[in-house]
């Protein structure tokens, strides 16, 4: 069902920043509102949306104090629009005490059919669809390791509690999809404190009560355990900083504790947490649950609540359980509620998938973060990115090793641990992005689009990258493939689908005229030398980069010919095993072989397509993966199969092999200059059943991801050292060659480290 349209014509990116970015626009960005979700709690209230999209569709979050339930109310009103006569009635979801207490209100002012979905189902829905969907939802907290996140990889989720903090609490035990029970609960929650604090400081808002816990000493209004032994209480655990009893300390005059209210508000705050914590551990112990996710609008990314909560777990299981936590914790119910429907229609083939790989994204949502907004004010240790909806199911390559031994890190280096390495990547892609703006205001990058547009990308980029530099964690892990996803993410919202689509086709077309020689080159030597020249040439066109800064004034320049990319490259043996790769290539044939290309261009035509010819020679079906949507000069998945159609024209060998059906091209899934082999498209894992041979291509997917990934048959890694930080951290030189083959390893039984 559609109705009401979305036209953010002039739209502001909101909460960017503590400061106003109000001068950043965004180009008609416009999408019809296909369905509406709330949940209505005793504090707040939260809605959520899902808009057509070019490329699908987007979920939406937004959230508003239940005392100004009107606000909300009238924000749904302006996402339905206005109804002709004809037009059904609209149905918005609503969950939560609310949706009883305000029914006739939201049926009076939406005219709109209210259908109101079961609390305790909504939860759960909404916390297994964040589990499944979205990538890097999960984390731990604590004071010395804030923001771990953890990956829950290919383990099935179930079975796990929930704790649900809201005004007040319940604790929910999940077995399975649909399978719950309420075990346990408390009144003592977020409301607690919230009337606590406006009854003994006249506080109004949550978010200024929590302002106050920051600067406040629980220690001068608490009576700890030093107040009453002098020190630590070792026989029994207790350390002299822990708390005896809350509030305990302001009567007695002996220990001359002076307050005030920000002393008061902390002392609370830790009061309502521990209790909520220890309840929370006694019931995962009676239940024999090990793994113990809090949520709630009340928890709000806020670090003081997360950290008590997981001193309290920690404590008391005695470091065997951890809190676990959610980016989008505050909601769960209006998630649930929004996707109850399909939960209860949820057809054989998606359980099947399910059955398969517990990990399969029922509906594959990526987290885009080109318009963020913060949790809760710009304290909370996170931001919140609209969902967007891919157009294909994302499942994992079944060669992927993921498992306790092996676990799957798509990432090399983790920038949010490397100070170096984050804040040379920053300011690299700073220096990128005004290279970028440069290269269109002087017309050395022919785009369509217009000036005004990359202006537009280039301030709401470099904003994200300042609010990294501050909170390196803000969107999830830092990596060198986060920070190059954003940037794509940020070029697309803006309007810039394809800037660099006219220098593909010309330098597609240039190297298109080259291949007949660079085939004859080859076709002369005997397989050993030939097998070699092919691998050298696809690292010579893997040379031919725009996003490697290092290079792009000679690509620009046209200083770079193939030849002399070609002798720039250097070999190392630590890097390089090829002559192990060509004997077993020669030996016996690989049955099915994918291959991830990169560039479009020398990349793919005379360094990509030659060797995925000489495998196919030889009997080899070769799957060709190109990106499905645009990234600087990646080649895309409709470009590389017009570039098969145009080669096969003029080469019999090519012809053969596509009409043989050994020449296939197929998309990823993906939108970037790096790969997550955990979310290809279904249509690509299906064609990679078979699969004995996995080759990678280019720095961002085989050295800034899935360089340390193992795979269950044999793999190949073919990219040049471009970039000098990335070569410092591997221990390699600017420029030399990486052709790592490795043989399978076996996919051992685990779940996977966290």
């Amino acid at each position: 069902m559609m109705f009401g349209n979305i036209n953010s014509s002039g739209a502001v990116i909101d909460e960017l920043e503590t400061g106003s970015v109000s001068d950043i626009l965004l180009p008609n960005q416009t999408g019809r509102v296909q369905k509406v979700a709330v949940d209505i709690g005793g504090s707040l209230a939260k809605v959520v949306y899902f808009s057509t999209t070019e490329a699908g569709g987007r979920l939406h979050f937004q959230a508003f104090e239940t005392d100004n339930v009107e606000k909300c109310i009238a924000f749904i009103k302006t996402l339905l629009g206005s109804r002709e006569d004809g037009d059904e009635l609209p149905v918005i979801m609503a969950t939560g005490g609310g949706a009883h207490r305000f029914g006739d209100l939201l049926r009076a002012q939406l005219e709109a059919e209210i259908r109101v979905e079961d609390e305790m189902q909504s939860l759960t829905t909404g916390l297994s669809f964040l589990i499944r969907e979205v990538t890097d939802e999960v984390f731990t907290y604590a004071q010395d390791k804030p923001m771990q996140f953890v990956n829950t990889g290919s383990e099935d989720p179930f079975p796990y509690m929930l704790v649900n903090i809201g005004s007040g609490v319940s604790i929910l035990k999940v077995t399975g999809e649909g399978q719950y029970e309420r075990i346990s609960g408390t009144s003592l929650g977020g409301g607690t404190l919230w009337g606590l604090l406006h009854l003994l400081t006249g506080v109004q808002s949550f978010d200024d009560m929590l302002e106050m816990t920051k600067t406040g000493d629980n220690t001068r209004v608490d009576m700890m355990v030093g107040d009453i032994y002098g020190t630590n209480y070792d026989k029994i655990g207790l350390k002299a900083t822990n708390i005896a009893a809350t509030m305990a300390g302001v009567y007695r005059k002996s220990l001359g504790k002076q307050y005030n209210e920000a002393d008061i508000a902390r002392s609370l705050l830790y009061m309502v947490s521990n209790n909520i914590g220890q309840i929370a551990y006694l019931n995962a112990q009676l239940h024999g649950i090990r793994r113990i996710y809090f949520g709630g609008y009340f928890i709000r990314g806020h670090p003081l609540t997360m950290n008590t909560l997981s001193y309290a777990i920690d404590f008391w299981s005695k470091g065997q359980m951890r809190a676990l936590f959610l980016r989008h914790e505050g909601f769960l119910g209006a998630t649930g509620a929004f996707f109850n429907d399909d939960a209860r229609t949820d057809d054989n083939t998606q359980r099947s998938r399910r059955r398969r790989h517990p990990r399969t994204r029922t509906y594959s949502f990526t987290e885009n973060f080109s318009v963020a907004q913060s949790i809760a004010g710009a304290e909370s240790v996170g931001a919140l990115g609209s969902l967007d909806r891919q157009p294909a199911a994302l499942e994992a390559l079944p060669q992927l090793v993921d498992s306790q031994k092996h676990a799957y890190e798509p990432d090399t280096v983790d920038l949010a641990s490397d100070v170096d390495q984050q804040t040379y990547w920053i300011q690299a892609m700073e220096r990128n992005t005004r290279g970028l703006m440069q290269m269109a205001a002087d017309g050395t990058l022919p785009y369509e689009g217009g000036l005004q547009r990359m202006q537009a990308f280039g301030k709401l980029y470099l904003r994200h990258l300042r609010r990294l530099r501050e909170q390196p964690l803000a969107y999830g892990p830092m990596s060198v493939r986060a920070l190059l996803g954003l940037r794509e993410q940020c070029l697309h919202e803006v309007g810039l689908h394809d800037i660099f689509a006219e220098v593909k086709r010309r330098e597609t077309d240039a190297a298109l005229r080259q291949l007949p020689q660079a085939l004859a080159a080859a076709d002369t030597l005997n397989d050993s030398n030939g097998l070699r020249l092919l691998l050298q040439n696809v690292l010579a066109g893997n040379m031919f980069d725009w996003g490697a800064s290092e290079l792009r004034g000679e690509i620009a320049d046209g200083e770079l010919d193939f030849a002399s990319a070609r002798d720039r490259i250097t070999w190392q043996p630590r890097f390089d095993n090829s002559a192990e790769f060509v004997a077993r290539a020669l030996d016996r044939p690989y049955t099915r072989a994918v291959v991830f290309v990169d560039n479009s261009g020398a990349d793919v035509c005379l360094g990509v397509l030659p060797l995925a010819r000489f495998l196919a020679t030889r009997g080899t079906t070769v799957v060709l993966a190109a990106n499905t949507r645009p990234a600087l000069n990646d080649v895309t998945e409709p470009e590389l199969t017009d570039i098969v159609r145009r080669v096969s024209s003029a080469d019999a060998s090519v012809r053969q092999a596509v009409e043989q059906g050994r020449l296939v091209v197929c998309g990823t899934g993906s939108s970037g200059p790096c790969l997550d082999m955990r979310m290809l498209d279904e249509r690509l894992v299906g064609q990679c059943a078979d699969v004995d041979l996995v080759v990678i291509v280019g720095m961002g997917r085989a050295i800034h991801s899935n360089y340390r990934a193992r795979f269950t048959c044999d793999s190949l890694k073919l990219a040049v050292f471009k970039n000098q930080m990335a070569a410092d951290a591997a221990g390699a030189r600017i420029y030399d060659a990486l052709c790592l083959f490795e043989h399978g390893i076996p996919d051992q039984p685990g779940q996977p480290q966290t």
